[in-house]
């Protein structure tokens, strides 16, 4: 017999609106296994925790599920920690001793610490569209489960055709010039010692139900889409034939996406043009050490810069810079490049969120002369869940290395350049 399942969305940040796709993608695989799935979207709520006792007043739930999409702003000026503003809602629930499991990509970055901050019930990391079903299982069975369940062990349910727009209302996102997110893969093939998604193994959905989904919204009236996949060209070949599929569905579409330096050639892009791109965001640093690891270097990005211009498409480029022990000499041959190549725009920032289990975190806690540039001070009780920086290249030294050029934005700085990750 399948379950009363409320997901809810607790993010309220808005710039930009991002629609929680993920919940809609979790709500699919959940009724294919016979489940009955409601969302609530808190978004566009004046008072979220009213909200919630109301509908958890107005129908009995055998399980509240919680998307923790990030923990915080991301960047380091006015930043905003967005943990304390969702625990009441997860007390709420608590409160109608109902069982409450968490996910999300910012869940995932450090799910115990998460969980016992909420004092939640469960977790899952990672992808949730097998793992979760089979949890439900388990959870019905009235047996003793684990609190955390790994979703990477389980895979992604490449199978699913999403028919979405049905449980949350996309109007107020639009209207707040957000986009319909859309994803072909789960996982990230990069090797970024400062993220928390490096190095996840990566799960691709059949290009047919992927075109099948961008159909029925499409048919309903939608034309803007950004692809939330973190690198949309991981595996080249696949990311032709998709714009390939794309092409030969003639669909009424605009989109944009991200992807990496590398892998790429002049085919990709021309077809990226024939697919109906109009903006590609990449995430670059000006560390050799980094780009080495991921397979770069400053050809590739020539390259890159070149082929968007032969095939006009935006670029923007969001670079960070000041990695421990890279040199000022190295930062400013990044920026001297960009001056000379010149992409769409880039955004610098010199601000690294650290996070628990990351080769940064690793390195910090091992070199005291690191520890030093931290934004708070270190101790071995600090446990990275609050918002931690390290930087050791001021403001003042960014203002005069891109001395007023206007292809240059300080990242987070003002509010227009400001981004949020997608999942």
């Amino acid at each position: 017999m399948g379950l009363n399942i409320l997901l809810v969305n607790p993010n309220r940040v808005k710039d930009p609106p991002v629609i929680p796709i993920g919940l809609e993608y979790i709500a699919t695989a959940l009724e294919k296994h016979n489940h009955n799935v409601n969302i609530l979207d808190l978004c566009y709520c004046e008072s979220p925790e009213k909200e919630l006792t109301k509908k958890l007043s107005g129908r009995s739930y055998d399980i509240v599920g919680f998307s923790i999409r990030n923990i915080d702003s991301l960047g380091y000026y006015n930043n905003k920690f967005f943990l304390p503003s969702i625990k009441p809602l997860v007390q709420c629930v608590k409160k109608h001793n109902i069982p409450v499991i968490l996910g999300g990509s910012g869940f995932s970055s450090m799910p115990y610490k998460i969980l016992d901050y909420f004092d939640a019930d469960y977790g899952i990391i990672g992808p949730g569209e097998f793992v979760f079903p089979r949890f439900l299982e388990l959870f019905q069975s009235e047996r003793e489960i684990k609190k955390i369940h790994d979703g990477w062990h389980y895979g992604s349910d490449a199978e699913l055709v999403h028919l979405r727009g049905n449980k949350i209302d996309y109007s107020q996102y639009l209207s707040g010039e957000g986009a319909i997110g859309f994803e072909t893969h789960k996982g990230c093939l990069s090797k970024c010692p400062f993220c928390i998604r490096a190095g996840t193994q990566t799960m691709y959905k059949k290009i047919p139900y992927i075109i099948e989904e961008l159909k029925y919204l499409v048919n309903q009236g939608y034309t803007d889409f950004i692809l939330c996949d973190d690198e949309f060209n991981s595996d080249l070949k696949f990311s032709i034939k998709f714009c390939r599929a794309l092409i030969k569905a003639n669909l009424s579409i605009k989109w944009r996406l991200f992807m990496k330096p590398y892998p790429y050639n002049e085919e990709f892009f021309k077809l990226l043009n024939g697919a109906k791109v109009y903006r590609i965001s990449i995430d670059t640093t000006s560390d050799k050490r980094i780009q080495k690891l991921n397979n770069y270097n400053y050809n590739d990005l020539k390259n890159i810069i070149e082929y968007c211009k032969k095939y006009q498409l935006e670029l923007k480029i969001s670079l960070i810079v000041g990695y421990p022990h890279e040199s000022y000499e190295s930062i400013k041959n990044m920026v001297d490049f960009f001056k000379s190549h010149r992409p769409t725009s880039v955004s610098i920032d010199s601000y690294f969120r650290v996070y628990d289990n990351t080769v940064l975190a690793e390195l910090i806690k091992s070199d005291a002369s690191l520890q030093r540039n931290l934004i708070r001070p270190y101790s071995g009780e600090l446990t990275f869940l609050e918002p931690v920086y390290f930087n050791q290249i001021s403001q003042d030294v960014l203002e005069e290395l891109i001395s007023e050029d206007e292809l240059f934005k300080i990242a987070w700085f003002n509010p227009e350049v400001n981004s949020q990750l997608i999942e």
